[in-house]
């Protein structure tokens, strides 16, 4: 009787582990790896040879790539190019170009892309400044001095630092600085910054919900000028032909100082 027992067992044991990889080959067929860029939010803008450009803040939770780089003129909320980047799961990116090439930053955690013009990846690194204790929140080419800022919060606080690399990233960067920005809401902090007219510019929410542009000298850590927006959805922002350019999650650019 156990010798038929086994014989009986054996096919039985082999027909659940076929089963169970049949299970398993249809589980992997249902991968959704479907596209639907239209519907996503728009993160941080930056300008580059007369053009904005944009990643969009995937919402799909799908697998594969489903993040573009889109090329907008400024009039017009169509994109002219979409480049697929290859990236998922990153989140609002923020932005800056130095002139050549474009630079994104994951919002919170700091890791870098440097990426051409029509999304062709160059690298990706991490910043190893933050640690536990900051969260990345921005990123902006200081053209006077040919370097990168890179801008960080310690979270709950009014308390960031800037760190200033040099061009490429080839380096450490140079000593950190803190800064106390009590204009913005201290959960949400700043969401993108700029470089422009020897200021950085910060865009962010204040503590009543309202969208607010914060200029202020790196150097000094004096405030020059607060800009309060109409429409509280601002993402992002970036400078182009002398004016500030602030852009809504709709793919709306709007210039709001010459």
């Amino acid at each position: 009787m156990k010798r038929r027992i086994r014989l009986v067992a054996l096919p039985a044991l082999a027909l659940v582990l076929v089963f169970s990889a049949c299970l398993l080959y249809e589980d992997a067929q249902e991968l959704v790896t479907s596209r639907d860029t239209l519907s996503d939010p728009i993160a941080d803008i930056v300008a580059l040879r007369g053009y904005l450009f944009a990643t969009n803040e995937d919402r799909s939770g799908h697998a594969g790539s489903q993040v573009d780089l889109f090329k907008f003129a400024p009039a017009d909320g169509f994109p002219e190019g979409r480049f697929d980047m290859g990236l998922n799961g990153v989140g609002y990116l923020a932005a800056c170009s130095d002139g050549e090439s474009i630079y994104l930053q994951v919002r919170g955690k700091g890791q870098l892309f440097k990426t051409s013009p029509v999304g062709e990846l160059a690298w990706t690194r991490w910043d190893l400044f933050p640690g536990g204790y900051h969260a990345a929140c921005g990123i902006t080419y200081r053209d006077d001095v040919d370097s990168f800022v890179v801008v960080y919060r310690r979270p709950g606080t009014a308390t960031y630092v800037t760190l200033q690399y040099p061009r490429d990233f080839s380096s450490a960067p140079n000593s950190p600085r803190t800064h106390e920005l009590t204009l913005f809401d201290s959960p949400a902090g700043i969401l993108a910054v700029t470089w422009h007219n020897d200021l950085i510019w910060a865009l962010g929410r204040d503590a009543e919900g309202h969208a607010v542009v914060q200029g202020f000298d790196l150097d000094d850590n004096t405030t020059t000028r607060v800009i309060q927006l109409e429409d509280a959805a601002a993402c992002g922002i970036t400078a182009l032909e002398g004016a500030l350019v602030v852009a809504y999650p709709d793919r709306r650019f709007e210039s709001v100082m010459e």
